[in-house]
């Protein structure tokens, strides 16, 4: 007999299940090097949001686990975006973060002031 939804036990997995101990290694120092640095510097901090043509302000909240970081990026003037990467694809330095490969970049400064603000 086939169980019904009602009668399946969610088993709660983690973001990481599937990866080898390796890269689960990996990932943890990663973590270990970046993640009190991003919390600290930029979650809830008014930046700018960058990728390809867009770029305009809004608040960063930065939310963290063993796999990476997720950033619900909120913006007064343009619907709110949902961000990750994974902790061995991100960048972080003194006044911005991204992810290598996904294209996305939040900073302090203005990236291209040259465009100003851009929702194309």
């Amino acid at each position: 007999m086939v169980p019904n939804a009602d009668e399946i036990e969610a088993v709660p997995k983690k973001m990481t299940d599937g990866l080898s101990e390796e890269t689960i290694a990996h990932l943890s120092e990663r973590r270990k090097e970046l993640e009190a640095h991003i919390l600290d510097t930029f979650n809830g901090k008014e930046m700018w949001f960058q990728e390809r043509r867009l770029q305009f302000k809004g608040v960063p909240n930065i939310t963290t686990n063993e796999w990476g970081v997720s950033i619900k990026f909120e913006s007064e003037n343009f619907r709110t975006l949902s961000l990750s990467g994974r902790w061995d694809i991100i960048v972080s330095y003194k006044n911005g973060l991204g992810a290598q490969y996904a294209g996305w970049t939040v900073c302090f400064d203005c990236p291209y002031p040259e465009m100003g603000t851009s929702y194309n």
